[in-house]
């Protein structure tokens, strides 16, 4: 390192801080080579354009700017050459050794690195990540003096055009991310995943509100897409084809009924009497959990069966569960309502129902959010007239918003109550709005008759917290304790008399159930589901739940909680950490296993 003796400028350090991180940027793309090999050829040129500009950009952002910022925040502190330069060195051998422990945990669990899978490495595999930083530490050194030697004896006029053709590569790739993202073109979003620490732009609701996209044509072109998009190869579910023998004739309506967080201990005589009578008549199942601790991971749970994880594939391929597809070949009528839409955040439109056409799909008028509710009754009872002497079979979905008039309750509330308490009485005033329309949908069931008998599901997405933890939590999406997550489940089953069942159950098992029970189909459940079947009465001994950007490993007595840059969390079920508790390494690989049985 003698060429890197003599005392240099700030601007010479500098300048060989930004030439450094460019060819570290180089040198990790090389590395995330097998990213693209394990994505495999992009559909159509869009997309393979999108590929080359998000994978140029990713990796220049992910080698050049911890680098050359690094660099020049030391050189304007303390510039000392042999300090600059062997920080940015050691910098840039971690960085790859890391981007090479990635591309091995992705190629075999298809996730990226996180605090969780290290915590299960072996000796073997630190011993080799060892000798990969040594091996890099050597390369960074080797080429941080030629670097040097460059920038000190020419003058390079090129550096500029170079940082300025990255930064318009990146901006070409977000740009045809937003653009197919607002516009639901699979071919370009399902690259998302397979980049470490990508998070692209999205702005589907901007770009409709200023016209530049028209949902109604969007719609009608996602729906051609999707009937003529090849197999992504991306995903393998079901891990084998349905084989489903129920005798269409005895095939029962569907009317399933989902109330924004409710808490199934909320479920009163006296303050949801309609409900609280239903329960009484049906099915309840009184230790049952949601997937998620938010509506969009809630959905995909109770729909799909899946870990939480799986959830930007799905929404990315806009692949519908397995249960509306036996709906849709046993050639159900398929109608579902929502007081708050089917897009952000719960993202339905692209994942539960996807398969569905916008007719099918009804959305209340959310400019008079205190009748959304309302509409949303009153559209489903006159779906269920009409349809009343169909022969076919019916599958209605409803989504309540008991948040709305929960908003403008709590607008009303004294000033003086603490704010646990205002949430609480602006909680139970919106599930007693919903608790009547709730009973406006019975009663039109029980009026009507179509010659077939009617399960009828009561559910939730998800729990809502008082701050019961005494942590500050209020609300939801917030924490993996069970007052988030707890949630309502009851089921009027034709044929099966009222029981209450007292196992931990999970949203996870609802396909399973359906399927096996309904459709009387014969796969076992981990064809398609990380759930069982709700009768077997099987308490769960561990279960994935997530959120929007972290997820959770939940056993009864701890939880793993892994937060976006893959930090985790041990903590009890008071959601503290406790010194007592230790990672099961054995129920870690399993669950890390569950969360890629689906990939291909």
């Amino acid at each position: 390192m003698s060429e890197v003796e003599s005392p240099p400028t700030r601007g010479t350090l500098m300048r060989w801080a930004a030439w450094f991180g460019i060819v570290n940027a180089a040198l990790f793309a090389l590395v995330g080579i097998r990213y693209l090999l394990i994505f495999g050829r992009p559909d159509d040129w869009l997309s393979a354009l999108y590929v080359v500009f998000a994978y140029i950009g990713q990796f220049a952002a992910l080698g050049y700017l911890p680098i050359a910022l690094l660099g020049v925040v030391l050189t304007l502190v303390w510039p000392r050459t042999a300090l600059v330069i062997s920080v940015c060195v050691l910098a840039g051998a971690v960085g790859l050794s890391l981007m090479v422990l990635d591309t091995n945990v992705f190629g075999q669990y298809r996730f990226h690195l996180s605090a969780l899978s290290v915590a299960l490495f072996d000796t073997s595999t630190w011993a080799l990540t060892a000798t990969v930083f040594i091996a890099f530490l050597g390369l960074q050194a080797l080429l941080a003096g030629r670097v040097w030697n460059f920038v000190t004896t020419r003058r390079s006029r090129h550096g500029g055009v170079v940082a300025l053709a990255l930064v318009l590569v990146w901006c070409g790739g977000q740009g045809i991310h937003i653009w197919a993202d607002a516009t639901a073109y699979t071919q370009v979003t399902s690259f998302t995943r397979f980049m470490p620490m990508y998070f692209p732009i999205k702005a589907k609701r901007r770009l409709a509100s200023l016209g530049w996209i028209d949902p109604d044509e969007v719609e009608k072109q996602r729906m051609l897409r999707q009937v003529n998009a090849p197999d992504s190869g991306q995903l393998r579910y079901p891990l084998q084809p349905l084989s489903c023998d129920a005798d269409p004739a005895t095939t029962p309506n569907i009317i399933m009924l989902l109330v924004d967080a409710l808490r199934p201990d909320r479920i009163t005589p006296t303050t949801m009497p309609v409900t609280a009578r239903f329960a009484g008549e049906s099915l309840r199942f009184a230790d049952h959990y949601s997937g998620g601790n938010s509506s969009r991971m809630g959905f995909f749970s109770l729909f799909y069966g899946l870990p939480s994880t799986y959830w930007q594939s799905f929404y990315d391929l806009q692949r519908q569960p397995v249960l509306l597809e036996e709906l849709q070949q046993r050639d159900y009528e398929i109608k579902a309502f929502s007081a708050v839409g089917f897009g952000s955040p719960a993202q339905i439109d692209r994942t539960v129902f996807a398969g569905l056409a916008a007719a099918a799909r009804t959305a209340a008028d959310t400019d008079a959010p205190i009748n959304n509710n309302v509409q949303v009754s009153d559209a489903l009872a006159d779906w269920l007239q009409q349809h009343q002497q169909s022969t076919r079979p019916l599958f209605g979905f409803a989504y309540y918003d008991p948040g709305s008039f929960a908003a403008v309750h709590e607008s009303a509330l004294s000033d003086a109550l603490a704010e646990a308490e205002r949430a609480d009485a602006a909680y139970m005033a919106g599930m007693a709005h919903v608790d009547v329309e709730l009973g406006k949908v019975l009663a039109t069931l029980e009026s009507i008759d179509n010659g077939r008998d009617t399960l009828i599901v009561i559910t939730s997405d998800h729990g809502y917290e008082f701050d019961e933890l005494g942590l500050g939590y209020i609300g939801h999406a917030s924490n993996y304790a069970e007052y988030q997550l707890r949630s309502t489940l009851l089921m009027r089953w034709p044929g099966r008399a009222p029981r209450t069942y007292s196992h931990r159950s999970a949203h996870q098992d609802v396909p399973v159930t359906l399927l096996q029970e309904v459709f009387a189909c014969t796969n076992p459940a981990a064809d398609y589901s990380s759930g069982r079947n709700l009768f077997a009465a099987e308490s769960w001994d561990w279960m994935i739940a997530g959120s929007y950007t972290s997820h959770a490993i939940l056993q009864p007595q701890q939880l793993v909680v892994t937060y976006p840059g893959g930090l985790i969390e041990l903590l009890g079920p008071d959601y503290r950490p406790d010194r007592e508790l230790q990672l099961d390494a054995g129920l870690m690989q399993d669950a890390m296993l569950e969360m890629r049985r689906f990939y291909r």
